[in-house]
């Protein structure tokens, strides 16, 4: 086994691809929610992006599948790294002693393994409901190209589909309000003076992603646009 391959499966290691892949995961996220937000400026806008992206051709399923092994290699990290933790402290998460500083121990921090398990399984249903979907067509600007606009609408007229993307979006932002800090943490970036900070840029953010993307389907639903 090479060195490279030795140290990434190695705790610090692990902890380090977690933090790298995770940070990676949260920029695509804030393109994919940018992407998403142009629904408010219109059909043409939203079908124009996408369409934009499908001029990639076969190199868009390069990406896709690309970012599909980014998500399990980093779900596997997290799982691989919790079940050390598991066999190292046989007694689990009941006693929760801190170190002096205030215990960053909530809801958010113990159930990220649930959580990334769900949001991996959304994934597959998620593509499974736009990117594998026989799209209707539009014009724009005498090009034709997938209504992206009009399956947007169609699926988040649906009640059962808009609470399970809504519920999965609050999801999102409990796993992102620990998971930056914590990516963070695992680089080695933080440090007394920066902690606060981080800590509430990780909140911020994460309020804003699950706002963004649970904004769109309420908008869409209630018939707002």
């Amino acid at each position: 086994m090479s060195k490279a391959a030795t140290f990434l499966n190695s705790q610090v290691g692990r902890k380090i691809a977690t933090g790298v892949t995770g940070l990676g995961l949260v920029l695509f996220i804030i393109v994919h929610l940018i992407g998403n937000l142009t629904y408010f400026a219109g059909a043409d806008a939203i079908n124009t992006y996408s369409y934009t992206l499908h001029q990639l051709g076969p190199l868009l399923w390069v990406v896709r599948l690309g970012l599909l092994a980014f998500f399990v290699y980093h779900a596997w990290l997290g799982i691989s790294i919790w079940l050390g933790r598991r066999r190292a402290r046989p007694e689990g998460y009941v006693v929760q002693a801190t170190r002096g500083e205030p215990s960053r121990q909530n809801w958010s921090s113990r159930s990220m393994i649930l959580t990334g398990i769900l949001l991996l399984l959304f994934i597959i249903t998620h593509l499974n409901t736009f990117a594998f979907h026989d799209f209707q067509t539009a014009v724009v600007g005498g090009v034709e190209m997938h209504d992206v606009h009009q399956r947007l609408t169609e699926v988040f007229q649906s009640p059962l589909y808009t609470v399970y993307y809504v519920a999965i979006m609050i999801l999102l932002g409990m796993h992102l309000r620990h998971g930056v800090w914590s990516s963070f943490q695992s680089l080695g970036w933080m440090s007394r003076k920066t902690n606060p900070v981080i800590y509430s840029i990780a909140f911020v953010l994460a309020v804003i992603i699950a706002a963004g993307f649970i904004g769109l389907p309420l908008s869409i639903y209630f018939g707002l646009f």
